[in-house]
């Protein structure tokens, strides 16, 4: 048979309903807020983003997305999102809209980080507050991201749920960042509660202790040698309410490696567990 006989006899393939940019986007996002206990693990392993039986593998360096066969399919009665890493929320629902919860945040944690910054340091947009695709967020401001699980065969995609915003911080030279997530507890995004040793290749340290409230607070150091340095402030709020704050010396990500741009970041980790137990920095008002 011919290949235009071939052609003929298939018919016309249908073309992609998937949108693979969306998908590695959303997967991005995942590796950068997955409740994880080493928060630098997305710059050390590979992230697979699964859509319509297609995999695509992260593989740090790369410079393009490598395409993987599917895994072998589970039976129908299996749906691979009623699993980890997909989690249920416990947090409640939350009382405000959307829009109204994420301007109030916004005031929120501006105002607190204004307060603490070094003066003269200006507040810039950062590369991670684009959400959805082309739509870019001022500094701070918060949005939320939400994706609802996806089953597709054996994998399952999807499953965001939280608020966040970020920030580049610049005086003179020195740039730094700062990055925000609030979110219901139980979902992807939860803070961690518990101290682990820093990754492969790092330094750092880690601190546990309960808030005046009852908090769970969870403050971690992670240095890379002669590399930059992030600060990281976890809190768990009993009323259901998972915050986590960073702060780290370079403009960009620190996840990347290289040089820093100022000696250490523009918040200290006390000024961080500030903002993150203020009253205000929940979504339960």
């Amino acid at each position: 048979m011919s290949k235009d006989q071939f052609d003929a006899a298939i018919g016309v393939v249908p073309p992609s309903t998937v949108d693979v940019e969306a998908v590695l986007d959303r997967e991005r996002r995942r590796a950068r807020v997955r409740r994880v206990a080493n928060p630098w693990t997305a710059a050390g392993a590979g992230v697979a983003a699964v859509a319509a039986g297609v995999a695509v593998a992260f593989v740090p360096g790369a410079p393009a997305p490598a395409l993987v066969p599917p895994a072998a399919s589970k039976t129908p009665s299996e749906n691979p999102c009623a699993v980890l890493p997909y989690p249920p929320q416990t947090g409640a629902p939350i009382p405000e809209t959307s829009a109204a919860a994420s301007s109030r945040l916004t005031a929120v944690l501006t105002a607190a980080v204004q307060q603490r910054l070094a003066a003269g340091t200006t507040l810039g947009p950062h590369e991670h507050g684009v959400y959805p695709k082309g739509v870019a967020h001022g500094p701070l401001e918060f949005f939320h991201v939400f994706s609802a699980p996806v089953p597709h065969e054996s994998t399952c995609s999807g499953g965001e749920d939280y608020f966040t915003s970020s920030a580049t911080t610049a005086k003179g030279e020195r740039k730094g960042n700062l990055m925000a997530i609030v979110t219901r507890l139980g979902g992807n995004a939860t803070p961690s509660t518990e101290c682990t040793p820093p990754p492969e290749r790092t330094e750092g340290s880690c601190h546990r202790r309960t808030g005046p409230h009852g908090e769970t607070i969870l403050e971690s150091t992670v240095r890379q040698p002669g590399g930059p340095t992030m600060y990281r402030s976890e809190v768990t709020r009993p009323d259901g309410t998972g915050v986590i704050l960073d702060a780290e010396n370079v403009a960009g990500d620190a996840k990347r490696g290289g040089a820093p741009d100022m000696p250490s970041p523009p918040l200290s980790l006390t000024q961080l567990t500030e903002i993150a137990l203020d009253p205000g920095l929940t979504l339960y008002p």
